[in-house]
């Protein structure tokens, strides 16, 4: 089977505008996270967000593109702008119907969504904004991307909680693999809004600042919730024999990827780790290779007491059994967590790879697990093969393996 190969990444974040910037901040362990700004926080508990203040997209297209995009839209055009650049990969008519487009978004323009809605409420259907309409749907990212590149082939949204993004590069992977494409922009994205603050707040799904410090702390004994963040992460997949005969730069391979289901509460996390431990070895087994083959783990820890838990336990059943550990880290102490960061978070191991330094988890101090984190300082070390998991509330789990170029 052919691989599936990475040639190109556009990046849009908190930690960084753009994939040097993003990657330099990773490395030095700077976080994107500070007081919120775009909106007043004062009646809640918590105040922090990983918010991208620096995106202005007048910096990647003309005002006259833009102006009709929602924030979400515009984030993910931008990413795709700088995929398609770094990919050197041109959408000319003749092949404009071979590339499509894959985007995982958690929930979309909730902003304009809320606007729309809003206006219904207060003035009944006339009060309800036309404009507004196209942006309430989630796949309106995905179409946008297409629409601004002029690409013909297939146009698929996944919304699928925190494994959004995770779950549009397995069906890219797949895509390619039937010949349905020749190349794929996969990627994810959400913004930060009101809504869903409020939504996460009301929850008390967010780390909170009146009683406890409040931050992003995975994998930390001190560790009290999560800290929402906004951005997009769009990559260039294609056949490897299509992207050596135009040249193109390669990043690494998606080598496999396993989902699994793990029955508990819509607003949980699977407590005994099993399925999530199977995902992990079902990516290994389609690889051929075994625990000890894998270098490094991108973890899905996003600061909340059950997932950092659940994924230490489910890491430990697999990879504790020999001598050999991977090191671990987690990208959203520097990102925030959010739907569409998979594919951040995804770039992020790519580049780890490429370069032989894995990220610190920014905010760890206090490991509670026994595994091999990443602490402080970029760790220097090379990686064959490499493990993206992704996990969500509601039990969906998604493990993607990546190999090194040959």
């Amino acid at each position: 089977m052919e691989k599936i190969v990475i040639t190109g990444m556009g990046i849009i974040s908190a930690c960084g505008i753009g994939k040097d910037a993003f990657w330099r901040n990773c490395l030095e362990g700077r976080s994107g996270i500070a007081p919120i700004q775009s909106f007043d926080t004062s009646a809640y508990r918590s105040h922090l967000g990983a918010e991208a203040r620096n995106f202005n997209p007048k910096d990647f297209m003309p005002p006259l593109k833009y102006r009709r995009m929602s924030r979400v839209s515009r984030l993910a055009v931008a990413a795709s702008i700088e995929a398609m650049k770094d990919a050197a990969l041109t959408a000319l008519p003749p092949s404009a119907p071979s590339i499509g487009v894959v985007l995982g978004t958690g929930y979309g323009s909730t902003a304009q969504t809320d606007e729309f809605f809003v206006g219904m409420l207060r003035e009944g259907p006339e009060g309800a904004n036309p404009s507004l309409f196209p942006d309430t749907v989630p796949n309106a990212p995905a179409s946008q991307v297409s629409i601004y590149h002029g690409l013909q082939g297939p146009n698929t949204t996944f919304s699928h909680n925190e494994v959004s993004g995770e779950q549009a590069l397995a069906y890219a992977l797949r895509l390619l693999r039937e010949d349905r494409a020749e190349a794929i922009l996969a990627g994810s994205v959400d913004e930060m809004s009101f809504v869903l603050f409020h939504s996460f707040s009301a929850l008390r799904a967010l780390s909170p600042g009146d009683r406890e410090e409040e931050g992003m702390r995975p994998f930390d004994r001190r560790r009290n919730g999560r800290v929402l963040g906004e951005g997009a992460g769009i990559l260039v997949l294609e056949k490897e024999s299509r992207a050596e005969a135009r040249g193109a730069k390669i990043y690494g391979s998606l080598a496999a990827c396993a989902s699994t289901g793990s029955p508990v509460g819509i607003s949980r996390y699977e407590g005994g780790a099993g399925q999530m431990a199977r995902a992990m070895e079902g990516a290994l087994r389609q690889a051929g290779i075994s625990p000890e083959g894998v270098d490094y783990i991108s973890a899905a820890a996003n600061s909340t007491r059950e997932l950092d838990r659940a994924e230490a336990r489910a890491i430990q059943k697999i990879f504790g059994r020999g001598n050999h550990r991977p090191a671990i880290s987690s990208l959203k102490g520097h990102t925030g967590d959010f739907c569409g960061c998979g594919t951040l978070r995804a770039a992020a191991l790519l580049l780890s790879m490429g370069g032989g330094k894995i990220p610190p988890t920014a905010g760890l101090k206090e490991p509670e697990f026994d595994l091999d984190h990443v602490l402080d300082c970029p760790r220097e070390k090379k990686i064959q093969y490499a493990l993206l998991n992704g996990f969500s509330f509601g039990g969906s789990n998604v493990c993607l393996l990546f190999k090194k170029k040959d």
